[in-house]
């Protein structure tokens, strides 16, 4: 593969071009990106995974969704939660999910390619949904947390792993210089590019406060019912319900 030099600067000023950026660049990173998820979260990224995991419902056989579902982590670890569940993993970028089906993985999974926005599925067909590193990377997130709800059976949870903007206008532009510096790093290491995962400093800037977040959820009709911090506070961990009809 080519070397990935494309600026995530000036690809993410408009939904369809954050889409196409988005492919592109996580066919870049597909080869690495476990490799790269474990170093740049100092080990932490399974953990966290198994976390997300472990706050969700017990059910006996709940269809699960799990969105923006790269090499297929998550649905491995919901298929180990819910032997009895059915697991559908969804993904935007082929190459990923060329490597999610060739990993070992419960007959419980299956992998289809498309837009979390846009899925196609019918409506209130999901008892949980789950992302990780999703929601930030949604072209029009008020879009993606609309199919959410949509998606979810009346009652039915949805939690998500992922980074965290700092509080104060300090914060954020040191939290900026750290992600694009230490992630943009093991872009470098690993895909052999600044670019890779340097992304994630960009998105993260370009993601609703808290305050915000809240009122788009409001917007979408989904009610949070925990969130927890993570890692001094760098990473977040959201769960929401989609209210009982």
């Amino acid at each position: 593969m080519s070397r990935f030099d494309l600026d995530s600067r000036d690809w993410l000023d408009t939904p369809e071009r954050k889409r196409d950026y988005n492919r592109r660049h996580f066919a870049a990173a597909a080869a690495s990106y476990d490799r790269a998820t474990v170093a740049m979260s100092l080990g932490r990224d399974r953990a966290w995974k198994r976390l997300l995991i472990d706050s969700l419902p017990d059910h006996p056989a709940p269809r699960c969704l799990d969105l923006a579902c790269g090499t297929g982590d998550i649905c491995d670890l919901l298929a180990r939660r819910y032997p009895q569940g059915e697991i559908v993993g969804l993904d935007l970028t082929p190459e990923m999910l060329d490597l999610a089906r060739q990993r070992p993985h419960a007959g419980n999974i299956s992998f289809i390619e498309g837009d979390m926005a846009a899925t196609g599925f019918e409506d209130a067909s999901f008892d949980l949904i789950t992302g990780s590193y999703a929601l930030r990377n949604a072209p029009r997130l008020d879009q993606a947390l609309t199919e959410i709800r949509r998606l979810l059976k009346p009652g039915g949870s949805a939690c998500f792993l992922d980074f965290a903007r700092a509080e104060s206008a300090l914060g954020r532009r040191l939290q900026y210089l750290l992600l694009r510096s230490w992630c943009g790093l093991w872009g470098r290491i690993l895909s052999g590019s600044w670019q890779v995962h340097g992304y994630i400093a960009e998105s993260l800037a370009r993601y609703p406060e808290p305050d915000r977040l809240q009122t788009m959820l409001d917007e979408a009709g989904l009610q949070p019912v925990s969130r927890q911090s993570l890692f001094g506070g760098m990473m977040n961990l959201l769960r929401l319900q989609k209210p009982s009809e």
